[in-house]
Order: structure tokens, then sequence, then C-alpha cells
């Protein structure tokens, strides 16, 4: 399972360098080597291989082609392992032994590693490395590294030798992309190891006949306790969870109220024969609740004399709704959750139930939510903080299948900012990432909640607006270059105001495109169009704007 995830992940980044090619593949100076050839072999390099072949084919691969398009001509991967940073993957080095590069990980190397960003010469760890291994290093003609971390977790040290220096964009790019990706990819096989560690448990005392009485499982969930081992979504494993609750307790009512995320997140909640009205409530004075009621102290909702004035006013209108209870309780992630129930059983007894099942469960929730976590990194463009390409492609095609389900419109734009090579080439790269994070900010501010915006790689963004047809995709696309233009939008960079206008193509599902890639093609020729007519332009797709071959 790990490999395959790892295979998915590097193929992402493959499909990351071939938008960003795409995109900037004819800036000058140097800016970005990848080529059309390039791109089209790292393609064909993953796509070859990640079907049927295993990592270190893959890893062998692309290692081939950075060597060929990215003058790397050695690479080393030092994995971390038992507090040490052991030769897990090698290119190009030869007549080495593998533990003369193995590296104990000392606290003030993994501080000074957490202070690098980018790719940076090996000469900068020289008073934290051992003469006799850098002289190792030294013999292998490597020059450079850059450490792979996820937060402050490190997975490992890549070394490489190549003509191109430090400072290259290229490069840095690369190794920024390489390094979270390989992160990610590993946090998401630990925690699948942490999975497997609980199946083997379970397996054992189903064997031994222990499971009843060993590690605090329960005869109701531990039948049950494999089946949930595979889900991997919370939103998944929650309702299963309290619908066993709510069978062993035999609760006529139940329901389950806690945040996303934040405390400015929505609502997520789970309920049995509750009414949308009691859940609304709930859900509204939620805060209140759990700031008002002790944790795992259940409250009587019939006697509400010893209520804070300002909880009775909240909750006055549960009266009569046949809830008998409610209680506040510690969930993961140091966040706090509601039960509300009503049951024919004593209170005492439901409650000493429930904390045997918050015991129970809160690994599974704990290991899910760390899964998750993993997986949206993943999804996460690194300068905007939006949705990255990767998420964009799952969501279209989750859109999609809901509009033909439901006879709906789905319409998707492509916008691009105008002219950001001539800002990269005057003011620099961080002055183009500050405008392409202004044009980001100003988008998130005019989308509707349930549309998807996407940063699409480069200098251009995809936005999917469900439900939306094309009167209305032409309107929102004038509305949003009008807002643009008028407010003379601009960043502050070096004492100067830099402008900037944008180009949008848009096109509507199923007016001009049947599938994703189809919807994707007319939305890019629409942009072409667009910027043909002299930018800072809107066009919504008509069949005479493709290209003819």
């Amino acid at each position: 399972m790990i490999e395959i995830i790892l295979i998915i992940i590097l193929t992402v980044l493959v499909i990351i360098l071939a938008i960003i090619a795409f995109t900037r593949g004819r800036s000058s100076g140097g800016a970005v080597l990848l080529d059309e050839d390039a791109v089209n072999d790292l393609l064909a390099a993953v796509s070859s291989n990640s079907g049927s072949g295993r990592i270190p084919e893959i890893a062998a691969s692309v290692s081939d082609i950075l060597k060929k398009h990215l003058h790397c001509e050695k690479i080393l991967f030092l994995r971390y392992y038992r507090s040490n940073l052991e030769v897990n993957y090698f290119s190009g080095l030869r007549d080495f032994n593998k533990n003369e590069l193995r590296l104990t990980l000392k606290p003030p190397l993994l501080e000074k590693l957490k202070s690098f960003k980018r790719v940076t010469p090996i000469r900068d760890l020289r008073s934290l490395l051992t003469d006799k291994y850098l002289r190792a290093l030294e013999s292998q003609g490597l020059q450079y590294f850059f450490p792979v971390f996820l937060r402050d977790r490190l997975y490992g040290i890549y070394m490489i030798k190549t003509d191109l220096t430090p400072d290259n964009p290229s490069l840095n790019l690369l190794a920024t992309t390489l390094a979270f990706n390989l992160s990610t990819a590993y946090h998401i096989g630990l925690q699948e190891q942490k999975i497997a560690r609980y199946e083997n448990k379970i397996h054992s005392l189903e064997n031994s006949g222990g499971i009843q009485s060993r590690d605090n499982v329960s005869p109701g969930l531990g039948s049950e306790f494999l089946k949930y081992l595979k889900i991997r979504k919370c939103n998944q494993l929650m309702p299963e969870l309290l619908k066993l609750l709510k069978k062993e307790c035999n609760l006529s009512k139940l329901g389950f109220y806690a945040r996303s995320g934040s405390q400015d997140s929505p609502m997520y909640s789970v309920s049995w024969n509750i009414d949308e009205d009691m859940d609304k409530i709930i859900e509204s004075s939620f805060d209140l609740i759990v700031k008002k009621i002790q944790l795992d102290s259940p409250i009587d909702l019939k006697d509400n004399s010893d209520f804070d004035r300002t909880l009775q006013d909240s909750l006055k209108n549960l009266s009569g709704k046949s809830i008998n209870c409610m209680m506040p309780i510690s969930w993961v992630n140091r966040k706090k959750a509601v039960l509300a129930w009503s049951s024919k059983n004593k209170t005492s007894d439901v409650v000493a139930r429930i904390n045997r099942f918050k015991k129970e469960v809160m690994p599974l929730v704990e290991n899910i939510s760390r899964f998750e976590k993993a997986e949206e990194l993943s999804y996460t463009d690194g300068l905007t903080g939006m949705y990255n390409f990767r998420y964009f492609k799952k969501r279209i095609k989750e859109e999609l299948k809901r509009a033909k389900r439901y006879n709906h419109h789905l319409a998707l734009l492509i916008l691009d900012i105008d002219d950001l090579k001539n800002v990269n080439d005057k003011y620099g790269h961080q002055a183009g990432d500050e405008l392409i994070k202004s044009f980001g900010a100003a988008l998130q501010e005019s989308v509707r909640e349930n549309d998807v915006l996407s940063r699409y790689g480069g200098d251009e963004f995809c936005l999917l607006m469900p439900e939306t047809d094309r009167d209305d995709t032409q309107l929102f696309m004038e509305r949003i270059k009008k807002r643009i233009t008028s407010e003379k939008s601009f960043i502050e960079w070096a004492e100067h105001k830099l402008d900037y206008t944008v180009s949008i193509g848009g096109a509507v599902f199923p007016d001009d495109a049947g599938t994703s890639e189809e919807l994707i093609h007319a939305a890019d020729m629409a942009l072409l169009q667009a910027k043909e007519e002299g930018r800072n332009c809107a066009k919504i797709y008509k069949p005479e704007f493709d290209r003819k071959s």
C-alpha cells in the first residue's frame, strides 16, 4: 500500500512539473529549464511504471531524466530511520560504503536542517559534520542538499551534484515540490503502518479469544473493529460508530455535533430521529454549550433551573422536543464535541457507556484525522494556501458526475494574470509571487461557498461553479474583470505600484463539453482567444475558438 501511495505522489510530482513547464517553459534567462521534451520524458517514465512498477524503478527513471534535463549527475537520498540518516536511494555514485554515509542525527544538526528551505551548499553544514564525513561526500562530488520535512518532522535529506547554481529557480522549484510530496507520502505511509498494527492486534485478540477483555475493546465494537479500520474518511466512520453507540445504549434519539476545524469553521453533525429544527438549535448554541457546561457532565434538559441564564435562553426551544440529556465531551485534536440523546435507561449507565465508547474509538478517529490532514496538505498550493491542481482534477470529476446525475450545469473558468513574465523579469520572482497571492485573495472574496477555486499552475487559476449556466458564467466573468480593472488592482513592491489585469476563459457543461477533459479544453481555448484579443478580456467558449491542427 505504501508503494502505491508513493507511486501516486511521484505521478503527481510529474504532473505538477508538466504544468509548470507548459505555462512557463518559454521564460527567458534560464528561469525554467524544463522544455517540452523534458516533460514528455517525465510523463512517459512515470506512466509506464506507475501501474506495475516498484518505487526503485520509478525513482531510477526520474533520476535519469533529472540528470538529462536538470544536470543532476549524482543523487543521494538519506532517509531518517531510528535517529539515523541512512542511504535509501542513490544514482551516479561509485565505489562507496553505505555505512560511511550513515549519519547519526543529533539535535543540533536537526535544528540546523529546519532553517534550510531551499537547495543549499553542503559546506554550510561543515560545523556539524565530521571531516571524515565531509571528505566522503566530497569524494563523490556531491555539492548541494535539501531536507525533506513535513512541518517539524524530518523524513530525509537529498544530496545532489549539478552544474546549476543553488539559487537557480528550476532547481529550487523541483526540490521544493519533491520534498513536499515525498514528506506527505511518508506521513501517509506511517498512518498506514499504525492502522496495520491495530489490525494485527485485533487479529491476535480474536485468535486468543481475548478481544472482549483486552485493550478496552467491548463486544459491540470488537465484532466490527476490523471493518472500521478500513474506513479512511471521518464523515464515513462517525455515522457507523454512532449507530453502534445508539444500539448498545438503546437510545431513541442521538445527535453528535462538532466543529470541522477551527472555531469559525462549519459544524459537522450526525443525528437520528432528531428533526432539523432541533439540530439547528444545538448547532447555533454549540460554542455556548461547550463553554458553560462542564466536560463529560450530562445535563437534564427537563430541569434547567441550574442553567446559566444565557444557556437557558439559548436552549429554551428544546423543551418538549423529547431530548432528555446533553453532554459536552473532549474530542480529537484538542477539540470538543456535544452529544444529545433520549433514553429510558439511567443516565449514569448511558454516560458510563459513552466514556467507554470514547476510549475505544479515539485511536480510530485520531488515525483518520492524521490521514486526512496529510491528504489535505497534498492538496494545498504552497504559495497561496489554496487548493492545487491535484485537488482540482479530483473535484472536477466529482462535480461533473453530480451535474450529470441531477441534470445541472457546471461552469469552469480558467483565469490568467496578464504579462506576469514582465513583472518577474523586471522586479523578480518574489514580486510575481506577491501578485499571484494578491489575485488569489481577490478571487477567494468573490466566489460562492460551493464554488471550487484552485491554483491551476504558474499564473493561472481555475474555478468550478456548480449549477451555473452560460448567462450567469458570462456575468461572473465580466464582474471579476471589472473588479480588477475598476479597483486598479496593484501590489506595492520596492516603492512601486504594480498594476495588473487578467484574462478569463470559460466553458459550461453540457453546452460546451461532455467530459472533464473536454471542459478543460474548451475553457483553455476560450482563454487563448481572450489573450489573442488583447488581454484583459473574458471569453466564453465557441466552437470556432478551437485550434486547427
